[in-house]
């Protein structure tokens, strides 16, 4: 599966991805984290990630506000592997929606994404498919299909 990055990806690139997770935390409900240009001790982003990330910080993001977005993405993935986990081992798309929270529908993409992405095999009755039907002469001699 493709994923895009994200503005954690570049700032995990910067500080690190345990200091990254420490700003998602904090600042990862629709607030703005300003980076000074220079860093003091006393400073907030000294406090939460340390001297020598924020100073990192300061050297990559100066003067800049940054909207730090929430880590849903996580959170996301771990349904889709727990819906792909009980839909392989026989649970119904029906069990699996009620002990998720969410739509049999819903459920149900999310299978074949799996499915398409090859993380999970074909799960559920396979299609059966038919051969097409050999044409059939009417009255007036004219074929067509059933």
């Amino acid at each position: 599966m493709t994923t895009k990055n994200t503005t954690l990806d570049d700032i995990a690139g910067v500080i690190g991805f345990t200091a990254t997770l420490r700003l998602a935390a904090w600042y990862g409900n629709d607030d703005n984290l300003y980076v000074p240009d220079k860093v003091d001790e006393g400073q907030v982003l000294v406090r939460l990630l340390g001297r020598d990330a924020a100073l990192r910080m300061a050297a990559a993001f100066p003067r800049e506000w940054i909207a730090v977005p929430r880590l849903t993405v996580y959170d996301d993935e771990l349904r889709k592997s727990r819906i792909g986990s009980m839909l392989t081992r026989g649970f119904s798309t029906r069990q699996v929606s009620k002990f998720e929270r969410i739509s049999e529908r819903r459920v149900q993409q999310v299978c074949r994404e799996l499915e398409r992405h090859g993380m999970i095999p074909p799960v559920g009755p396979a299609k059966a498919v038919r051969a097409p039907k050999a044409p059939v002469e009417n009255v007036a001699g004219k074929k067509h299909r059933l």
